[in-house]
């Protein structure tokens, strides 16, 4: 059982580890994906927001859109109806982190210029890299972090230069070919230059989470679950309204297993919608609220 339903979709250009993300999420466990996403493929998971009476339930229904240009524009038909988004970029791709504009562009057009949005910065397990076989004289970077000249470790499958890794299991940090991606210069997008351009581009939250290891993941989620949460209960959405982006627990609009979590793809087969009266659309909330994107506590390395 649930409270509440929102639709969210996960966005980012190819190989940024969207895929591997909502695997790390759903599954509390890594597995390389060695296949790009075509069209879409969703998840969902109920979520626990809040203490005591005032504890309610969200299902969060993901949506992992392809990043890759000639599946978008099937991905983009997916955009409408959210009621929230993040946006995915790989820090050690400066081309990642390049063609973000692109995808938000395509998400406030297609759903709502207000649409709740997150920025994730994925495989912060690279941003140090270390390689075992480093020899002494690795280069020190301005931070004064060890950047060896093949630094690399896992966060999510790159087809076009790892063709034989088997999708199964985690892999080991050490030797050739086994590696998942390769990061020969670790970090290009520092999390000052991710958070200064999520404000430029009003979007309340950046952080950096690793589908590898696991860190800062189920934070990202949750926390989107928090801020549509406060806007219910707040007013400024309203479930009963069709543009609100939110459904009641007693109303699903998409075919999917009414478990915990569940991992389908949307090419599966037709997609079967029952509606509460009055709904059809998704639709994303007003504005943000400071006081639920606030981090509390000390940040974590490698996180913002």
């Amino acid at each position: 059982m649930y409270d509440y339903l929102a639709k969210i979709i996960l966005l980012g250009p190819s190989s940024a580890g969207k895929s591997c993300l909502l695997h790390r999420f759903v599954n509390s466990s890594w597995r390389i994906l060695s296949s790009q996403t075509i069209g879409v493929e969703f998840a969902t998971k109920i979520v626990k927001v809040g203490d005591g009476n005032r504890r309610k339930r969200i299902k969060l229904q993901l949506w992992d859109t392809a990043g890759t240009e000639r599946f978008r524009s099937v991905s983009r038909s997916y955009y409408r109806g959210a009621a929230g988004a993040i946006l995915v970029y790989d820090i050690t791709s400066r081309d990642s982190f390049a063609q973000l504009g692109t995808f938000l562009n395509d998400a406030r057009a297609l759903a709502s210029p207000h649409l709740t949005l997150l920025l994730a910065g994925n495989k912060a397990d690279l941003a140090d890299p270390v390689d075992s076989d480093a020899e002494s004289d690795d280069e020190i970077d301005e931070t004064g972090s060890l950047s060896p000249p093949y630094g690399h470790t896992p966060s999510s499958y790159d087809s076009r230069r790892f063709d034989s890794i088997a999708s199964r299991g985690t892999i080991p940090r050490g030797g050739n070919g086994s590696r998942a991606t390769f990061a020969p210069d670790g970090r290009q997008v520092s999390a000052t230059q991710a958070t200064q351009w999520a404000t430029s581009q009003t979007i309340p939250l950046a952080v950096e989470v690793s589908a590898f290891n696991g860190d800062g993941v189920n934070e990202l989620f949750n926390r989107l679950a928090r801020m549509i949460l406060a806007k219910i209960e707040l007013g400024e959405i309203d479930p009963d309204d069709p543009l609100s982006g939110i459904q009641y627990g007693d109303s699903l609009s998409w075919a999917v297993d009414d478990g915990g979590s569940s991992i389908k793809s949307g090419m599966d087969g037709p997609r079967r919608r029952r509606k509460r009266a009055g709904t059809g659309q998704w639709a994303s909330g007003l504005r943000e609220w400071e006081e639920v994107f606030r981090l509390d506590g000390p940040r974590r390395r490698g996180c913002c």
